[in-house]
């Protein structure tokens, strides 16, 4: 008797039906993992498009044509070397961005328009669009209204005669 008939002769049956792997099975298991994944992605691109519309310029063929301007007016303000102090202050239960403005030689800056737009960092759902009112020496303020706390973009654009000349971007926490 060889050890093969001997180890079959020696196997207890459990009355089991032994499961079969066919063709039948891989197809659902293959239409099962691709339909969980179809569906995980599906929900994150809905979320995505949902919470950001994806504009960062109104018109980008403009804004290309007009990038060596753009450079052109980085380099001013650079040369400019106006500092701007931001801050979000809270007033009872309004918020204020208040900006103090000056130049070079530290002296306020008293002729100027500016505009801001405050918003999360995330998301544009919560963007607040407001021009600064000088409050003289060179301070600009302006009420956004109820603001939760946490981080908060600034957009900040200071003209003077008309012209941009002064622009940034900051992020800021309000507590």
């Amino acid at each position: 008797m060889s050890i093969d008939q001997e180890a079959g002769s020696m196997a207890v049956s459990s009355g089991k039906r032994e499961k079969k792997l066919t063709g039948w099975h891989v197809l659902l298991w293959l239409f099962g993992f691709f339909g969980v994944m179809f569906v995980a992605n599906g929900f994150f691109v809905y979320y995505a498009r949902s919470t950001w519309p994806g504009v960062v310029e109104d018109s980008p063929y403009q804004a290309s044509q007009n990038y060596n301007r753009t450079l052109a007016e980085a380099e001013a303000q650079k040369e400019r070397d106006w500092h701007m102090e931001m801050a979000l202050k809270r007033s009872q239960q309004s918020v204020f961005l208040v900006l103090e403005a000056k130049d070079k030689d530290g002296k306020p800056l008293t002729d100027l328009t500016v505009e801001a737009n405050v918003g999360r960092v995330v998301t544009e759902d919560f963007d607040h669009k407001l021009t600064l009112v000088a409050s003289g020496d060179g301070v600009y303020q302006g009420e956004i209204g109820t603001l939760e706390p946490g981080r908060w973009r600034i957009k900040l654009e200071a003209m003077q005669d008309g012209q941009p000349r002064f622009q940034t971007n900051e992020t800021i926490a309000l507590e």
